[in-house]
C-alpha cells in the first residue's frame, strides 16, 4: 500500500465515478483503475460495486474512513517535518545539574528563546549521574556538565576549565594570616593550607563538591573543622555569607551569581580567593550522543553556549 494509491482511491470513493475521478486527478481512467486494482489485490477485497451506479462495498467504506485519517496524518506529518527542516518549529531538551543549570542556563536560555521562540524547551535536572543517564537514554538532546570522556559514544566540546575558589567570611581573615602579617588580599591566588584554621561548611563527600573538598584537604594535609554539612549550593553560600564558615566552590558560582544570592551586602561579608590547586580543576563540556540525531535547535544552542562560556 502506498499513499498515492490511497489518495486516488479516496477521490474515486468521493466521486463514485471513475470517469469524474480521473478527470479530477488529471490522469487516465485506465491509470486510476490500475491504482485501485493494486489495492484490491493487496488486501484481497473488492472496494467498489462496479455496476451502475458505482457504490462502495463494505470493505471500500472501511478503507475510505481510515484512508482519510491516514492521509490527514501524512499531510500533518509532512508539514511538521517541513517546519522542522525550515526551523519554524522544534523541541530541545537540555540536561544540567540543578546548581550549574541555575548559573549557566540563565546566561543562555533567555537569549536563545528570544532568537528562536518557535523552539519548545525542556529541562532534565538532577545529579551528574542522572543527567548523563538521560543523555544516554535519549531523553536529553544536549548536556552541560563535567566531561563524560566516552569518545566512542559521546561528542563533547570544552566550554571552560572550572577552577576552585575559597570563600571566607571577612571575620575569619585575621586567622588566615601568619602572626604579624596582614590577611591575604581578596582575589589573589592562595594555597589552600592558609585557610586551615578556618571552620568550614561543606557538602557531603558523595556529592561532587564535597568529594573535591575532601581531596583538597587530603592533598594539603589539612584536617578541617566542619561546622555543618549541606546538600544545597544556595545554603552553602548563604551560610558562608552569614559568617558560619568558609566554603570551597567553583569560580563560576562567584563570577556569575544566582539571582537569589543577590544581596546588597553579599560582597561586603566575604572574601573570595582563587585556589592554587590544579588537581581540583574540572573541564566543563557540552555534549551530545554521536549516534543521536542532532537538530538545528541543538546545534544553535551548542553554538550559543560556546560563545558564552568558552574561555
Amino acid at each position: 500500500m502506498n499513499f498515492l494509491n490511497l489518495q486516488y482511491f479516496c477521490v474515486a470513493a468521493e466521486e463514485l465515478s471513475f470517469t469524474k475521478a480521473a478527470k479530477r486527478l488529471f490522469i487516465s481512467q485506465q491509470s486510476l483503475s490500475s491504482h485501485i486494482s493494486r489495492l484490491e489485490e493487496e488486501f484481497g477485497v473488492t472496494l467498489f460495486n462496479r455496476t451502475q451506479p458505482v457504490t462502495l462495498t463494505q470493505a471500500g467504506e472501511c478503507l475510505y474512513r481510515n484512508s482519510r485519517v491516514l492521509l490527514y496524518q501524512k499531510n500533518e506529518t509532512e508539514k511538521a517535518l517541513q517546519d522542522i527542516r525550515d526551523f519554524r518549529s522544534g523541541e530541545l531538551t537540555i540536561g544540567a545539574s540543578t546548581s550549574r543549570g541555575a548559573i549557566m542556563l540563565a546566561d543562555i536560555l533567555p537569549e536563545f528563546h528570544r532568537r528562536f521562540p518557535q523552539i519548545q524547551l525542556h529541562l532534565v535536572e538532577g545529579t551528574t549521574k542522572q543527567i548523563n543517564k538521560a543523555l544516554y537514554e535519549g531523553r536529553a538532546d544536549v548536556n552541560i556538565g563535567f566531561a563524560i570522556n566516552d569518545p566512542e559514544n559521546v561528542h563533547e566540546e570544552l566550554l571552560h576549565i572550572e577552577h576552585l575558589t575559597c570563600m571566607v567570611p571577612l571575620s575569619f581573615l585575621a586567622s588566615c594570616a601568619a602572626e604579624g602579617t596582614d590577611p591575604p588580599r581578596p582575589g589573589t591566588m592562595q594555597n589552600f593550607k592558609i585557610f586551615s584554621r578556618c571552620p568550614f561548611v561543606r557538602m557531603p563527600q558523595d556529592f561532587w563538591l564535597g568529594g573535591i573538598f575532601e581531596r583538597c584537604c587530603q592533598d594539603h594535609g589539612v584536617v578541617p573543622e566542619i561546622v555543618l554539612e549541606t546538600t544545597s549550593m544556595t545554603t552553602l553560600v548563604s551560610l558562608c555569607a552569614a559568617g558560619l564558615g568558609a566554603i570551597v566552590l567553583p569560580e563560576i558560582f562567584t563570577n556569575r551569581r544566582m539571582v537569589f544570592w543577590e544581596r546588597r551586602d553579599w560582597r561586603d561579608t566575604v572574601a573570595v580567593y582563587p585556589l592554587d590547586y590544579p588537581s581540583g580543576n574540572q573541564p566543563i563540556t557540552i555534549s551530545h550522543l554521536r549516534n543521536h540525531y542532532i537538530s538545528r535547535a541543538a546545534t544553535e544552542f551548542i553554538h550559543m553556549a560556546k560563545q558564552k562560556f568558552t574561555y
